[in-house]
């Protein structure tokens, strides 16, 4: 069996846009027209996440190292380790952190010394990110009803928000009804089954792949390089697990 690779994008890869470009109501979907004249839009529910992502511009070491990541996908033959990051996120004080209300993701005052008051080795400080929240009961795989402990955001999620689950399951999902605080119902289905013991995030972690070998674009101008982005497309987790190695 061939065995592809799953690679990490660079560190400090400056994202400056987001543009679905498939979702819950366009891919997939296919009308049908009754004798009454009656027409009704069914979308597959096992239809696959498709993101344009933008960068900022780029020269220099920050250049060779996304240049480096495009070619390593090969056209999409291997896929990236994704952390999909929602610039409208509640805000950390939402999510139950004890911080101004003024204080958004990401920022400085989000980020922490040790306990001695020192940083990592390498200068930089812990980073704090959103409090994860426990499954409340077990979920199996292809369900599109999950229920999350009442615990920080748990019992506070609205619709149209973006969460994942850990450890070790690459999925995005939007909550599409609120049926009661803590049970919700998701879009796309669960790409894998959740346990007691299992929990939910906010940072939510996704594979993809390039969508085509013409699915990136890397021009470079004289000074920057600029206008970069790549359109991918998710790799499911049971894909993943399959096929795909690193």
């Amino acid at each position: 069996m061939v065995a592809y690779r799953l690679i990490s994008p660079p560190n400090g890869l400056g994202l400056v846009g987001i543009e679905p470009l498939g979702g819950p109501r366009t891919i997939g979907a296919s009308s049908n027209t009754s004798i009454g004249n009656f027409t009704q839009t069914v979308a597959t529910p096992f239809a696959a996440w498709r993101f344009r992502f933008s960068f900022h511009v780029m020269r220099g070491a920050s250049f060779r190292a996304y240049r480096g990541w495009v070619t390593a996908m090969h056209g999409g033959a291997n896929a990236t380790r994704w952390q999909f990051f929602d610039p409208d996120m509640r805000s950390p004080r939402e999510c139950g952190l004890d911080v101004p209300a003024h204080v958004r993701w990401p920022d400085t005052l989000l980020e922490q010394n040790w306990g001695n008051d020192e940083p990592w080795a390498n200068g930089a400080p812990w980073a704090i990110t959103p409090p994860l929240v426990p499954i409340a009961s077990p979920s199996s795989r292809d369900d599109t009803l999950i229920t999350l402990a009442d615990s920080f955001w748990g019992h506070d999620l609205q619709r149209g928000e973006y969460l994942g689950f850990q450890p070790f399951h690459f999925g995005l999902y939007i909550i599409t009804e609120v049926i009661e605080p803590g049970t919700y119902r998701i879009w796309p289905q669960l790409r894998k089954g959740l346990d007691l013991g299992d929990y939910a995030t906010l940072f939510p972690t996704l594979a993809m792949r390039m969508e085509s070998e013409e699915a990136a674009t890397a021009g470079r101008e004289l000074v920057v390089a600029d206008d970069l982005h790549v359109t991918m497309v998710e790799v499911f987790d049971y894909d993943v697990r399959d096929y795909f190695v690193g």
